[in-house]
């Protein structure tokens, strides 16, 4: 099953690409802080072709002490198929970095704890369920729980194995005052 309408359309134009991506952007300009209050994670997975870190910024849901991320656009997330090829990646959350393991969650009890968190607090939940024809509801999202993967993202104490995201945009700010200054100072 694919997505067909919503904002859940898989992103093929460059423009939707970008969109996507727009998070990612804004914390390399050095504008985390302002993205903290949000539930959402820098995730580094290793390229299942290059091997190279690759970041993406994906909502989360801390559930009794434990992360769970779900990949939107299911089996075609190219975040989630690097995870079925490295399980090992590095999170970065409200300030924090360190390494983990992500683990499909199979377990019905611990999926119905995930349906019941995220439901209450994702504004995007229903959109997402909807996209795979799938109803609001704990029954019918355990009964077609295939068409979703949800992780588990346990932690290690082992130091990160993938780097983690860095701010390497802040140039840009300076860049900007300078030219404010100089487009300021011909109109004066």
């Amino acid at each position: 099953m694919t997505f067909q309408t919503g904002v859940f359309v898989y992103p093929s134009s460059s423009w939707r690409k970008l969109a996507w991506r727009l998070p990612l952007i804004f914390y390399r300009l050095g504008l985390g802080l302002i993205l903290r209050p949000l539930p959402m994670i820098v995730l580094t997975t290793r390229g299942r072709t290059t091997g190279s870190p690759r970041h993406v910024m994906v909502e989360h849901s801390f559930v009794e002490g434990k992360i769970y991320v779900v990949p939107g656009w299911g089996h075609r997330t190219q975040w989630y198929r690097n995870i079925q090829t490295d399980t090992h990646v590095t999170v970065q959350r409200k300030g924090q970095t360190f390494s983990a393991i992500a683990d499909r969650v199979t377990d019905q009890g611990e999926l119905s704890a995930v349906f019941r968190h995220v439901q209450k607090t994702s504004p995007m939940w229903r959109s997402f369920l909807n996209s795979w024809g799938i109803e609001d509801n704990l029954e019918d999202f355990l009964s077609k729980r295939d068409r979703v993967a949800a992780l588990r993202l346990d932690r290690t104490e082992d130091p990160p194995m993938l780097p983690p995201l860095r701010v390497d945009l802040w140039w840009v700010w300076p860049l900007l005052a300078v030219l404010s200054l100089l487009v300021w100072h011909w109109q004066a």
